[in-house]
């Protein structure tokens, strides 16, 4: 019982860590003082957070998973765009965070890196919610629209990206506006696919 008891404890430190985390680096970003600062407001040494992590790098990788649940989205395709905004206006009032996405997806360039398990997963994830909620009322779509629609989200995924990393150099790029220009215009050009083969018929 104290084995299990140790353990469930061990679940609640680790998920106060990654709590305490996301709001300091939201704030400060990854340098040489913000784990210390973790380790501090958690009532820690550094060492003792680390425990709970299988290396740095896993603890930044396992912020960047936690800030994707706080920044769920849901809904239908439509509710989702919108989501989005509001998760992109969000990532402005916390660059350290951006900063951080931004940095572990260079790092994943690295299959050993644990990044790079978790920007598959991410866009794999994002991938199949896209589709899923874009063809939940337009069933039996032809494999030219899956292949069309596939594109044009994994352009939207990398606009995303692009117009954050951009933000860091230049905070006047207006990354939520921008965004919204660009999916009004893939919704449009995705919508024409769906109905074209239908009109020729």
């Amino acid at each position: 019982m104290a084995t299990r008891g140790s353990y469930a404890k061990g679940i609640v430190k680790r998920a106060e860590i990654l709590d305490v985390a996301l709001e300091v680096f939201a704030k400060e970003g990854y340098r040489g003082t913000s784990l210390r600062k973790v380790a501090h407001l958690c009532n820690l040494s550094l060492a003792g957070v680390m425990h709970y992590f299988e290396s740095k790098e896993d603890l930044l990788v396992q912020i960047l998973r936690k800030k994707d649940l706080r920044d769920e989205i849901v809904g239908n395709d439509v509710e989702q765009q919108g989501n989005l905004t509001t998760v992109l206006n969000r990532n402005t009032q916390e660059p350290g965070l951006v900063a951080l996405y931004v940095t572990m997806a260079a790092a994943a360039a690295d299959p050993a890196h644990p990044a790079a398990a978790y920007f598959k997963e991410r866009y794999d994830r994002l991938m199949k919610l896209a589709e899923d909620s874009y063809y939940e009322d337009r069933p039996n779509p032809t494999e030219a629209e899956l292949a069309f629609f596939r594109s044009m989200t994994r352009a939207s995924l990398a606009m995303a990206d692009g117009l954050q990393q951009q933000w860091l150099v230049d905070r006047d790029v207006d990354v939520a506006g921008t965004m919204e220009i660009f999916l009004q215009q893939v919704r449009t050009n995705v919508e024409g696919q769906q109905v074209g083969p239908a009109t020729a018929e």
